[in-house]
């Protein structure tokens, strides 16, 4: 138990400490299929690439590859995601990544 002073403890009352964080354990879903496309509706007419996996009950996170050599991934996101290129720069490939 790590000691408090008295000031600290008025305000918040006790203190219960956790033990060390543990990470969380995620699923990896390679085989849903989603919906995917892409567009040049980007900055500049970059090229954008998105997975739409509605109903999958699944986080999506898409990565495109660029005309610059650039590689660029979005977060994870509910059901739907897009990765775009930089200003300007064309869509070379793009794939999907899915977890529970």
């Amino acid at each position: 138990m790590i000691a408090v002073g008295a000031a600290a403890t008025a305000l918040f009352g006790s203190l219960t400490l956790a033990g060390p964080a543990t990470a969380n354990a995620q699923t990896m879903s390679p085989s849903v299929s989603c919906t995917t496309w892409t567009d040049t509706a980007g900055p500049g007419h970059a090229g954008r690439y998105h997975a739409n996996c509605a109903g999958k009950n699944v986080y999506v996170r898409a990565t495109i590859k660029c005309s610059d050599g650039s590689t660029h991934t979005s977060a994870w996101r509910w059901e739907y995601a897009k990765a775009e290129c930089p200003y300007g720069q064309a869509y070379r490939s793009g794939s999907y990544t899915t977890k529970a």
